[in-house]
């Protein structure tokens, strides 16, 4: 055979019979009502399973060996990377391969699959369709010897017309997909580049006499009055054809015969579908020998007057970008492990999902129309590379190919395979065109082509921003961008009177590693301006592989960590649960800010709530939990009854019977879930709010008598300082703390760090340079001056005047450190230092104690469970926290910053012999954990991190933000920790139990 397919432009598939919509048919009304899975279906041949498989190199290779085969075997679904053939690779924007289309590498891998099978209750007087779902690679399929036909498009459905080829038993699959084709200038995603059969296989029985095609639409009309407009598109031999439609309990609403071009149903007292209360009629369309099933949500979407509407209900997008990723199988994803990604998000409080950047497989769509999620449902379609032709990114370069003529045909076809199958599923709201594709004349067309197949959905694009003059961007019903700043979108767009379409984040809040801050300036905006419908968070989950290292133990690894030459490091690792989905804690930030419930606004005792959902009265479906903390610490938890509750609606509670001003310290109120229900338990907890009106005034542990303290020691050296039986030692030469001993227990053993250095956050990945070129990651102390006075109440203060410097650099702070050892042994800090005004912005400014690592059990009276941050904080709220120093910390991928908490007043660490405690006059933020922010800031991978010898407890006057700067906007200046003059005072008590 001639294998020229794969680099002919004009060849997207051969002989694969025309789109349509997708379902899989029953062969009669018994079979239809038991309603079996897919694979259990009379007519279904499922070939997933055990195939023979061999690897090549190249084309040569395969065509020098394949009639002497020896035989592999690999499950299908699956990718081959991950079974051990070929090269592993991750690439962001880069192409994997040179650019010439349509032209592809001599050496170019290839995987030989074979099967043998049986169809299953073989009928000759029916048609065989063999499906692939999808297939990573260009890909050439043989029948019994007989070439079938060819595909292309990864996430595409080819359907090929086998009943020629094929007998009831004894049959042989054979399949050649090769992992470049023309298509990889096409399918250029930020993802692992990985090949093979990875969604199912199936052949299905289909009779002569059939439906082929039909579309679904779903009218509203007056006084709750609904239509259902069902056009057969394409039919075979004119069958006769009846309808049944069923409510959601299996009562049939209308039953008819039906004409061939299609029928209309009136569904009086219609119960409508939307995310919150996904109502699924299903639809049974007969023929004689076949019954084709569809779940029905009758629903509109709209825009008008810049809202997005469903139902005639302006709604919000609060999205996620969902990319199919599996740290042990790929692109292969388990109906597990979809239905768990989508409990999450509905935990999450996420309503609207991004399939970027491709379709996904049918069961995720028939799992959005049940559970309820707005789907905007993207075509296999990216050409991002053509930035980096020239090692630089060119965006002059971005319409290379979307302008380009040549490339009309690819580009068109990818549109149209990713609608055409779909049009039937109510939960997609919204056609994407693609992803970072560049504008120009093939997308205008493709437009088109959109617009004739669909006009009930807004079509969307983010690469029309690449648009010129001259293009016509009339068909796309939205603006969409990536990544912009709170700022740019007031001003570019939310604050012009003449803005003629919504606006909507197809990505932001790049959620890599510890982020995102400044999550709630966002959610604002779409609070306050009706035209920013949403955004879909970048992204879902961590891509990373798991791997086996020789201990045994199994790692994540990321892009160059399989000795690719071409990679993109791990700017994969950006998701907001990790690749075996434990959420981060910028799940949790998430899940707040997009909690059903608000406290709005409260006034003594009486509280003020609004309901945030668009369809749903949330009493229903949510119960308060309120717990008064008093000042004493005492709490007191009970349930709120909610009165009727409808959306977008406030009702006010006064609570003065639980609550006394006077005593009270806080007020919390958790939001959680009331019965079982679309993927949510019973309790399931969704978010919180809080007042605070006095913090607690907590006193330290202190079982020490007043006491003269004694100064033993004055020397060049050192200064050493006697309370009882407990010895401080001063070090003059870093002016700090340096020793804490007591009765031989050695509890500090190393001086005290000043240190304006974090683990830099992947959104530091950038200002790092800066950071590094001033040495914020090495500045030392500098001791001009040290004093050293006894008080009349027996205190002893040392006081250095000094500066943090390294070489080749001015100072960058200086000021006065103030140690006093007080008549009861506990430790004051009072500093007063300046920044160099022309020096970056800090990571921090603290210092860092070195204890003994059996310092592990933690309390703090501050901001938790989570960590914590002046512009990532709203998962958090104040409490009294018990914990221990290994679980603060949060294991990433690439080991950074992580587990500080933010306007901390108290805490205490022990070890079951001696307690630390830290009381601040001001609140502080704290961290504390086993590992160095050496140690962290060199290390790329979380398993090569190891628990050192210390607890280190840093206390900061503060740190910057997190932002989102690994790939969005710089860290906005309020969040900057860029003041002149840093004060701090607190005290540090060591005691014995």
């Amino acid at each position: 055979m001639n294998f020229k397919f794969h680099t002919d432009i004009e060849k997207q598939s051969v002989n694969a019979l025309p789109k349509h919509a997708y379902f899989v048919p029953y062969t009669n009304k018994t079979e239809a009502f038991s309603n079996p899975k897919r694979e259990h279906m009379n007519r279904v041949t499922l070939l997933n399973g055990t195939w023979k498989f061999r690897y090549f190199e190249s084309l040569n290779e395969f065509l020098k060996q394949h009639e002497l085969l020896e035989f592999d075997e690999i499950p299908v679904p699956s990718v081959w990377n991950l079974h051990g053939y070929d090269q592993l690779q991750y690439t962001n924007v880069q192409y994997p391969i040179p650019y010439d289309p349509p032209y592809v590498p001599e050496k170019n891998p290839c995987g030989f699959y074979q099967k043998d099978f049986d169809i299953k209750n073989y009928d000759e007087k029916l048609d065989y369709h063999l499906n692939f779902e999808g297939v990573a690679g260009a890909y050439y399929v043989w029948v019994n010897h007989q070439f079938v036909g060819y595909g292309q498009i990864a996430h595409d459905i080819n359907e090929f017309d086998i009943s020629s080829f094929v007998r009831a038993q004894n049959n042989k699959i054979e399949v050649l997909v090769f992992k470049y084709s023309d298509a990889t200038y096409f399918e250029d995603q930020d993802m692992f580049r990985h090949s093979g059969i990875f969604r199912d296989v199936y052949v299905v029985g289909r009779s002569k006499k059939r439906i082929i095609d039909f579309k679904i639409e779903t009218k509203l009309g007056e006084y709750k009055e609904a239509t259902i407009e069902v056009a057969i598109l394409k039919q075979k031999q004119n069958p006769e054809v009846t309808y049944q439609l069923l409510d959601n309990e299996g009562n049939v609403i209308a039953v008819d015969n039906a004409a061939l071009e299609g029928f209309s149903i009136t569904v009086p007292e219609a119960k409508l579908w939307s995310a919150e209360r996904p109502y699924l009629y299903e639809l049974f369309v007969i023929t004689a020998d076949e019954v084709i099933s569809q779940k029905i949500g009758i629903r509109e979407v709209t825009i008008s007057n810049n809202k997005l509407l469903i139902n005639d209900q302006a709604i919000k997008l609060r999205g996620v970008n969902y990319h199919d990723s599996d740290p042990e199988t790929g692109y292969s994803i388990s109906e597990e492990r979809l239905l768990e990604d989508f409990k999450l998000m509905k935990a999450g409080n996420f309503n609207a999902i991004r399939t970027a950047h491709y379709p996904k497989s049918p069961y995720f769509y028939e799992l959005a129309n049940q559970y309820g999620f707005y789907v905007m449902s993207e075509a296999d379609l990216e050409t991002h590379g053509v930035v980096l032709l020239y090692g630089e990114e060119n965006n002059e370069d971005y319409n290379l190919i979307a302008d380009d003529k040549r490339f009309e045909k690819p580009i068109i076809e990818r549109v149209v395979s990713s609608i055409v199958p779909l049009k039937n599923f109510t939960s997609i709201i919204s056609w994407s065109m693609g992803n970072e594709a560049g504008f120009g004349c093939n997308f205008e067309r493709a437009l088109e082509q959109a617009k004739q197949l669909d006009t009930t959905r807004p079509l969307h694009y983010e690469g029309a921003l690449y648009a010129e003059d001259h293009h016509d961007l009339s068909l796309i019903d939205m603006i969409s961008r990536m990544y912009p700043s709170t700022d740019e979108l007031v001003q570019r767009y939310l604050s012009k009177e003449d803005l003629d379409k919504p606006i909507v984040l197809c990505e932001y809040a790049h959620a890599m590693g510890n982020s995102p801050g400044g999550l709630k300036e966002y959610h604002e905006l779409m609070e306050n301006y009706d035209a920013f419908i949403g955004g879909f968070v970048w992204e879902w989950c961590d891509h990373a592989i798991k791997t086996t290292i020789q201990n045994g133990a199994s790692v994540y690894r990321y892009g160059g960590d399989f000795g690719e030459k071409v990679h993109d490091g791990n700017f994969c690792v950006d998701g907001i649960v990790n690749p075996d989905r434990m959420p981060h804690d910028n799940y949790f930030e998430f899940q707040q800010i997009h909690r059903p419930i608000i406290l709005k606004e409260h006034n003594a005792t009486n509280y003020i709530f609004e309901n945030r959902l668009d369809f749903v009265d949330v009493s229903e479906i949510i119960n308060i939990i309120c717990t008064v903390t008093h000042r004493d610490g005492e709490k007191v938890v009970f349930e709120l009854e909610l009165p009727e509750f409808k959306p977008h609606t406030i009702i006010e509670m006064n609570l003065s019977e639980y609550i006394m001003l006077d005593t009270v310290s806080d007020v919390s109120f958790a939001y959680v879930v009331k019965k079982d229900q679309l993927l949510l338990q019973k309790d399931t907890y969704l978010g919180t709010d809080q007042v605070i009106y006095k913090r607690r005034d907590i006193a330290a542990l202190n079982n020490k008598q007043q006491e003269k303290v004694s100064l033993i020691k004055d020397t060049s050296q050192e200064v050493v300082v006697k309370y009882q039986n407990w010895y401080y030692v001063f070090d003059k030469h870093c002016g700090v703390l340096s020793k804490v001993v007591h009765e031989q227990h050695i509890l500090v053993n190393d001086p005290i760090q000043l240190t304006v250095w974090r683990a830099p956050t992947d959104n530091d990945s950038h200002v790092k340079v800066e950071w590094k070129k001033m040495n914020y990651d090495s500045l030392r102390p500098r001791v001009y001056e040290t004093s050293v006075k006894q008080h009349h109440d027996g205190s002893i203060t040392i006081c250095f005047d000094l500066a943090l410097i390294e070489d080749r650099r001015p100072k960058v702070m200086t000021g006065t450190l103030t140690w006093s050892v007080l008549n009861q042994g506990e430790i004051s800090v009072d500093y007063n230092m300046k920044k160099e005004a022309r020096a970056p912005f800090l990571p921090r400014f603290g210092m860092t104690f070195k204890l003994s690592e059996q310092f592990e059990a933690l309390k703090y009276y501050g901001f938790g469970p989570f960590c914590s941050y002046i512009d990532k904080r709203e998962a958090s709220y104040l409490d009294m926290f018990e914990t221990t120093v290994t679980q603060n910390f949060e294991h990433h991928i690439m080991p950074q910053e992580t587990g500080s908490h933010i306007d901390t007043s108290y805490i205490a660490l022990t070890d079951g012999q001696y307690q630390a405690e830290v009381i601040a006059e001001k609140p502080i933020s704290f961290n504390a954990k086993h590992y160095s922010d050496y140690q962290l800031t060199v290390a790329n991978h979380d398993d090569e991190l190891t628990a050192e010898s210390y607890t280190f407890l840093t206390i900061d006057e503060g740190q910057s933000g997190i932002g989102t700067n690994s790939c969005g906007p710089r860290l906005p200046e309020k969040y900057q920790l860029n003041q002149s003059q840093f004060k701090l005072k607190y005290k540090i008590h060591f005691n014995k139990l």
